[in-house]
């Protein structure tokens, strides 16, 4: 007899294709994330120690799915080119503009999406708990405030607040990696790593 978490893996793993339009390649390992290999078309969901729930298999496929349908490898792998170190920031800028296009295109994984990240905060999964949110890295104030919402009490002072929305209203991959490059200059000359 199949086990009931097999079955639900099985059925995430085709939505998650469905969603993408094309056989992605869907792995399952011990690793910290979900992450989408955009070259090799590969989307690795994360196993844990206990089970996901329907809400984080969701948010995992459908945050993947989103780098899937949206985010160029060729952009990325240029832009990882000339500044290795822009890396975080431009994945955190693009995390924010693919959950808005995946959620536009599929609008039931938004209720999925809030509770599963709920789950992801209980856990301490972005290791927030015991941290002053508002002490984080302006980069880090906007993964948090974008995924979370405002229920992370992340407040932005006014030279902080129009980068978020410059995060929130990138549409296109030039625009990620212009906002991205901007928040990483500024920190390199506002703050201290």
């Amino acid at each position: 007899m199949i086990e009931k978490n097999e079955v639900l893996k099985t059925q995430k793993d085709n939505l998650a294709r469905l969603m993408a339009g094309e056989d992605l390649t869907i792995i399952h390992k011990r690793v910290p994330t979900a992450y989408f290999d955009t070259k090799n078309r590969v989307l690795c969901c994360p196993i844990f120690k206990e089970d996901l729930s329907p809400a984080l298999y969701d948010l995992f496929m459908g945050h993947e799915v989103g780098h899937a349908l949206n985010t160029p490898w060729e952009g990325l792998h240029s832009a990882l080119e000339n500044n290795r170190t822009l890396k975080g920031y431009l994945n955190v800028i693009e995390d924010v503009r693919i959950e808005k296009a995946i959620k536009h295109k599929y609008p039931g994984l938004r209720p999925q999406f809030f509770k599963a990240y709920k789950e992801l905060i209980a856990m301490d999964f972005f290791g927030i708990k015991k941290k002053d949110v508002n002490s984080l890295g302006l980069i880090d104030k906007i993964n948090i405030h974008t995924k979370v919402g405002s229920s992370a009490g992340v407040v932005f002072n006014d030279v902080e607040l129009p980068f978020l929305e410059w995060a929130e209203r990138c549409k296109t991959w030039d625009e990620v990696v212009e906002c991205a490059q901007a928040i990483y200059d500024w920190s390199a000359e506002n703050e201290t790593r």
